[in-house]
């Protein structure tokens, strides 16, 4: 993760870009240590005992709603990123169960939720001064007019092309994940077979039949 947000300077060769990157690991390191102790915290009050698999997805709840603001917000706003964001997964979580939706690694309520969150808080948090300005993917510095001065009132406009990014993503995703899987699901090969599960892919399916040997 540090990689890919630390990385995402495309570069370290002046001052500016050390600091952006500096900034970006500070707000990566507090969104995932508060992600997963939101969740873990919230799973000990719900479960009344520690789920260490729950603290795990916190953790990547909280570093998937900082990715996309990791390098226009304070440490301050990614704190508060991620505590909405560990939330966010816990409820997404629960009302997937509820729903009898599939998912049992919570794929969807970390990345499909906390995504979607993570990219409306990078336009609803910038750093931009007193909510007006904007600074987006300019990093340290706000979006400029022609004549070099910073535009006011464009926050709003940056936070609704965000929503419509959600949007665009969520219906490009679901039309081609349809093409693929809808035939699949007519087909009878989409869902594993009640012996094959019984079993365990492991044993059923791979080679060697486990996966890990405890010796």
């Amino acid at each position: 993760w540090y990689g890919f947000n630390c990385g995402s300077t495309l570069g370290l060769s002046t001052l500016a870009q050390g600091m952006m990157a500096a900034q970006v690991a500070m707000n990566t390191t507090v969104a995932g240590a508060t992600g997963g102790l939101t969740v873990f915290m919230l799973r000990l009050c719900l479960l009344k005992k520690y789920d260490i698999g729950g603290f795990c997805n916190g953790v990547l709840a909280g570093l998937v709603s900082i990715t996309a603001g990791c390098g226009n917000v304070s440490s301050g706003s990614a704190f508060a990123i991620a505590i909405l964001g560990g939330c966010l997964y816990q409820g997404c979580s629960m009302l997937l169960r509820t729903l009898k939706v599939d998912d049992p690694i919570d794929a969807f309520a970390v990345h499909g939720a906390c995504g979607a969150w993570g990219t409306l808080a990078a336009a609803f948090f910038d750093w931009g001064m007193d909510f007006d300005h904007y600074h987006g993917w300019s990093g340290f510095s706000c979006v400029i007019d022609d004549n070099g001065v910073c535009i006011d009132g464009i926050r709003w406009k940056g936070l609704m092309a965000n929503a419509l990014e959600v949007v665009t993503i969520a219906l490009w995703v679901g039309v081609f994940t349809a093409l693929i899987f809808a035939p699949l699901r007519m087909g009878g090969l989409l869902r594993a077979s009640d012996e094959v599960q019984e079993a365990g892919f492991d044993t059923a399916k791979h080679s060697p039949a486990k996966a890990y040997t405890v010796s």
